[in-house]
């Protein structure tokens, strides 16, 4: 597999980071992932613009424009011959080489590492678990995808050890945030709800997609805590994220949700979906 390292291009296996890079060592960076259908890929001014909000979140200086960032992800894809079919493109970016402690260097230059993978199809359904780690809310990094991501691991080893695909996550108020790789949505009479971002939600580029297909279906969309006894009431649950796009969640835990199948609106919402960019 060849991956792009700071504008070089070779196998992963020889590409080098250096020991002193704080996205290793403090996870201070962040990260994008990206669908690329049959060498187009997929919402990708969406993930930029949130990689850069990010970024100035955090006080991370990326000094890259859209253009550069798109043809080096081009160049990997076409490398690693994944201009046909489904691959996941993963764009990462670190603070850099600093200096021990906390406090970041102010002339660090940014490391940004460049990955694809091919693809299987997007699943069918899934089913999940409540896990018991819990997925903080009202900070800022639960607003970034940041390089830190063990809340989420350890849901998605709780899911594992109970042999289903993915894990729902309570914030810190024991109200549901999201998945461990994915937003939630819920749909009960006819409209959808979502966890706000102030809960934990991260703000997801596909989840964005399912509010604007839902709008343009003519579906209510609201932004809402959830309580954990909402899951039970939803006449149908989904699970959103850039590679997996909308996935019905037929069963929670032991119990089937709806009729364990995927829903109507969830279907219309997945299928109007898929033609936004």
């Amino acid at each position: 597999m060849i991956g792009w390292l700071n504008g070089e291009m070779a196998q992963l296996d020889e590409l080098r980071i250096d020991p002193r890079d704080r996205g290793l060592l403090l996870g201070d960076g962040l990260f994008e992932t990206l669908l690329s259908e049959n060498g187009t890929i997929r919402r990708v001014r969406r993930h930029l613009a949130r990689l850069y909000e990010s970024a100035d979140l955090i006080g991370l200086p990326l000094h890259k424009t859209d253009l550069e960032l798109l043809t080096a992800m081009q160049h990997v894809l076409a490398a690693n011959a994944l201009q046909e079919g489904r691959a996941a493109l993963r764009l990462t970016v670190s603070r850099g080489i600093g200096p021990r402690g906390l406090l970041p260097s102010d002339d660090a230059l940014v490391t940004i590492l460049i990955t694809a993978t091919a693809l299987d199809p997007a699943p069918q359904n899934c089913r999940a678990i409540i896990a018991q780690t819990v997925r903080a809310s009202g900070t800022i990094s639960a607003r970034v995808k940041s390089l830190n991501y063990l809340d989420s691991v350890l849901a998605r080893r709780e899911a594992a050890e109970h042999g289903v695909a993915e894990a729902l996550m309570r914030n810190c108020h024991g109200r549901i945030a999201e998945a461990s790789a994915a937003n939630l949505f819920l749909v009960h009479d006819g409209r959808l709800v979502t966890p706000p971002v102030s809960e934990g939600a991260l703000p997801g580029i596909q989840r964005a997609v399912a509010m604007a297909a839902a709008h343009a279906l003519g579906y209510e969309v609201g932004e809402e805590p959830v309580e954990e006894r909402a899951l039970a009431d939803a006449d149908e649950l989904f699970v959103t994220n850039s590679l997996i796009g909308i996935c019905p969640l037929v069963a929670l835990g032991a119990r089937a949700v709806g009729t364990g199948k995927a829903g109507p609106v969830t279907r219309a919402i997945a299928a109007r979906a898929s033609q936004l960019e």
